[in-house]
């Protein structure tokens, strides 16, 4: 039995392994920054409610300025028709007077409707405001903790490079390029164990003396139509339960 092909697949499976691992470490990045823009859009969302609030209260108020200044002008046209002795000046201060009340109670309607609004929005304030300091403090958490991830996981992938480098340290060339080069093409997929008398690759049926051949483990043996490397189940097994211990 050739020792280098359990070799091989010891460094195929930490490649995956591998894999996994610097996935994970891209992905923290991008779910801080995920994070991070929901937490803003919180904040720009809260930041437009308190705008609106202040706006609302402002137009309430401007509205009952408008409204002491026409009551104020109603009663002077009141007191005026009441006291002109011009009976057609007189109508006209008390239809001036009439088309200023009715703007009085049109703009009292929107300044008590802009009151309602303006308690809504305070709520909602308010409830954004808990979420905000509870987001917030999540986001500090998960922070620090990326940190600390991005430091385990790398140290990790290290450690596996390490012991990948052990494993194909002493392989041959050609056997070692052939395995990169099929691993560059078939990822982490490069050694297949044999599946009855088929490819566990592609599934190709090999002939009786292929199988033979993978069964005796003496060298590197590749399938006809995908061109993997072919080992025994019992080799992969082995090597399988050698990385997971």
């Amino acid at each position: 039995m050739d020792p280098n092909l359990s070799q091989l697949i010891l460094a195929q499976l930490l490649d995956k392994r591998l894999v996994v691992l610097q996935r994970r470490l891209d992905s923290l990045p991008v779910e801080l920054t995920e994070r991070e823009a929901s937490f803003a859009a919180l904040q720009a969302e809260a930041d437009e409610v308190i705008a609106e609030r202040k706006a609302s209260l402002a137009r309430s108020n401007d509205l009952e300025n408008q409204v002491r200044t026409r009551d104020e002008r109603i009663a002077k046209l009141e007191k005026s028709a009441l006291e002109s002795m011009d009976p057609s000046a007189a109508q006209v201060a008390r239809h001036e007077a009439e088309s200023h009340r009715k703007s009085n109670s049109d703009d009292q309607e929107e300044a008590l409707e802009l009151l309602d609004r303006a308690e809504t929005l305070e709520e909602k304030r308010d409830d954004l405001a808990g979420k905000i300091e509870e987001m917030e403090g999540d986001l500090t958490a998960f922070r620090s903790n990326v940190e600390q991830d991005q430091e385990d996981l790398q140290k990790e992938c290290e450690n596996l490079t390490t012991q990948r480098a052990d494993f194909i340290g002493k392989v041959p060339s050609p056997m070692l390029s052939a395995f990169e080069t099929l691993s560059a093409k078939h990822p982490g997929k490069a050694v297949v164990p044999l599946k009855g008398d088929s490819c566990g690759g592609c599934g190709t049926r090999l002939v009786p003396n292929d199988r033979v051949r993978v069964q005796a483990a003496k060298a590197l043996i590749r399938c006809p139509n995908c061109t993997r490397i072919l080992v025994t189940q019992e080799m992969w097994a082995e090597a399988s339960e050698t990385v997971e211990g």
